[in-house]
């Protein structure tokens, strides 16, 4: 992906999350917790966001 896909695809993630936050009828965006996303939670958690191959 280029810059400007990166940065779509982190404003639609952006708006998902303020969406689980503040909708009271439980809004699910119904994104699969897989390998890759919880490769990534892992690395940002640990403040290694930037990987070897990502």
């Amino acid at each position: 992906m280029n810059v400007d896909q990166h940065l779509k695809v982190a404003e639609w993630h952006i708006e998902q999350a303020r969406l689980h936050a503040t909708e009271e009828a439980g809004y699910s965006c119904g994104c699969p917790l897989n390998d890759d996303y919880a490769e990534i939670i892992g690395k940002v958690e640990s403040c290694k966001i930037v990987g070897e191959d990502h």
